[in-house]
């Protein structure tokens, strides 16, 4: 296979883009350029991988902005969500940098290290491109998402340029630290690789930029990678020589942070396309202080949590985890009275959204997406992507739409300590057989642990919850709903503990019997719930008070 002559790819014009037509047409790819001024005609950006979905996203905001120089207020964005995008502006940025979106050009590649070639050190840079893609097979990614070679040697498949290009966009924005012994011998990782990242979500595309679009404050100062000086060897080498950092300048720049040195090699496969099979790949820029950023330069897709400990008053970034579902920690996107007495930071795109909706008078609620990569020491295990309907009222009264979220998910959690609290006293008179002998802690641990209930109450509520959220326009009836969901999906989930610790009547016997130990009485297993239930459901519509747990 002959190096070919440099090929030409140009970001802004060619197709590489997937987006799902708003007339229900089948996905196709769109240049960047296409993707804007034609955003009202695609209903978003539909890539396979939800992290390709959203680091596209991001690099199209960080497109816009530079571009735009704004918005520079709520007011402004109203306007573009309603009437479209200052086509002129955009042109004009457009043919300013137009060279500076070549995947391949040779002195100013596209998000690349120029001079990062393969034959430097005997080969000492070259890689596959799967390092770039963190579930096709990078260093960081766990076996279930490995792809085999071929057998007896390396892998061989190769990408289009269209698909480079998204891996590249990928990487830069999601991989993982770790060992890489290419100028350095960690690299840090991508700055939101493991957050949960959180877009609000329009009618069409272009009112999904719109909403995800915060007011742009210290444009001058701020640069994307395309408008930086081309990145070579020895410019991110000195980095690490002199033990150095960098603060992003702006929400562009973080959007776009070379996180890694890379140069897509270009081949010429047998059929003359242009393909890449071979990357240069080193450590890239490493970024200084905080992957969320801090004061006006806090990534607005990222929402920022309170310490456990009150001393600390350093927040921490959302991310998603691996046993439990976003919405039974949504309020952390939301902000209110209650928000802020938790201490969150809501993610500014979400608290953007509501105010544009608010200043254009848009009828309706809006969808918000939360992605995430979800890793173990280094290692990447799942990534996933979950949405969410907020109604009307998200819009037009956020404090009291937080409030009633809140108060939901408090009910939620103290109806899951009571079960949890029934469930161990189950378990306790199983261990002892009705107070025969004195039970092990530990076993009564392990053998609660064993019941399926608990977790089969929070999955059941899933459903419930999105029909509760949705319906917070009526929030009075959402309410009462959503207490009825509680108690069913409780008792249902109590059944199976009592059934999963043997469901005999020996059992059934425990499970109903109050006792008296060393002169104090111990209700039973079943009043235990059942007293948190009946606390629930005579809770005033008004009280956010949680449900009674009987001790």
């Amino acid at each position: 296979m002959n190096s070919p002559p440099t090929p030409i790819f140009k970001l802004l014009h060619e197709p590489w883009i997937p987006v799902r037509p708003v007339d229900g047409g089948p996905v196709r790819e769109v240049g960047l350029r296409d993707l804007i001024l034609h955003a009202r005609t695609y209903s978003r950006i539909d890539d396979p991988s939800p992290l390709v979905t959203v680091a596209l996203l991001r690099l199209t905001l960080a497109l816009l902005h530079r571009a735009l120089r704004g918005p520079t207020s709520t007011e402004q964005a109203a306007e573009w969500y309603k009437h479209g995008f200052p086509i002129d502006r955009l042109e004009a940025y457009f043919q300013q940098w137009d060279d500076h979106f070549d995947l391949f050009h040779p002195e100013k590649p596209f998000w690349q290290v120029r001079d990062l070639t393969l034959d430097l050190e005997g080969g000492k840079y070259r890689s596959h491109w799967t390092r770039l893609g963190t579930e096709v097979g990078s260093a960081n990614t766990l076996p279930l998402f490995n792809v085999a070679g071929r057998p007896g040697g390396e892998r061989t498949d190769a990408l289009t340029p269209a698909q480079a290009a998204r891996r590249l966009v990928e990487g830069q924005t999601f991989l993982l630290g770790g060992l890489i012994k290419r100028f350095t011998t960690a690299a840090k990782a991508a700055p939101v690789a493991t957050l949960a990242l959180t877009a609000a979500q329009g009618n069409d595309l272009h009112e999904t930029l719109c909403l995800n679009l915060p007011v742009y404050a210290g444009q001058d100062s701020d640069r994307a990678v395309w408008e930086r000086e081309p990145l070579t060897m020895q410019s991110v080498r000195e980095f690490y020589e002199d033990e150095l950092s960098e603060v992003p300048t702006g929400r562009a720049d973080r959007y776009t942070w070379p996180s890694r040195s890379v140069l897509l090699i270009p081949e010429i496969n047998k059929e003359g396309a242009v393909q890449v099979t071979s990357i240069g790949f080193a450590a890239g820029i490493p970024l200084e202080g905080t992957a969320e950023g801090s004061g006006s330069n806090i990534d607005p897709m990222v929402t920022l949590r309170p310490p456990a400990d009150p001393k600390r008053p350093e927040r921490f970034p959302l991310k998603l985890k691996r046993d439990q579902l976003l919405w039974r920690d949504l309020s952390a996107l939301l902000t209110g009275p209650e928000g802020e007495q938790r201490g969150s930071h809501p993610p500014g795109t979400l608290t953007h959204a509501r105010a544009v909706l608010n200043a254009a008078s848009a009828p309706q609620g809006t969808s918000v997406t939360v992605t995430g990569l979800l890793s173990d020491q280094g290692k990447a295990f799942a990534y996933r992507q979950e949405g969410y309907t907020f109604p009307r009222a998200f819009i037009t009264d956020p404090e009291a739409f937080a409030t009633a979220v809140n108060r939901a998910l408090d009910m939620a959690r103290a109806t899951a300590q009571a079960l949890n609290h029934a469930t161990l006293r189950l378990a306790a008179e199983v261990v002892s057989r009705g107070g025969e002998r004195e039970p092990h802690k530990d076993d009564v641990r392990n053998l609660a642990q064993t019941l399926p209930g608990l977790g089969a109450y929070w999955a059941a509520l899933e459903a419930p919850f999105r029909v509760f959220l949705a319906g917070l326009d009526t929030p009075e009836e959402a309410a009462t709903a959503w207490r009825a969901s509680m108690t069913r999906e409780a008792r249902a989930a109590w059944a199976m503990n009592v059934q999963g610790a043997g469901g005999d009547g020996q059992v059934l016997g425990f499970a109903f019997r109050p006792r008296r130990t060393d002169g104090k009485y111990q209700p039973s297993p079943q009043s235990i719930l059942d007293r948190a239930l009946t606390s629930l459901n005579a809770t005033p519509r008004t009280d956010s008070t949680a449900p009674e747990v009987p001790s």
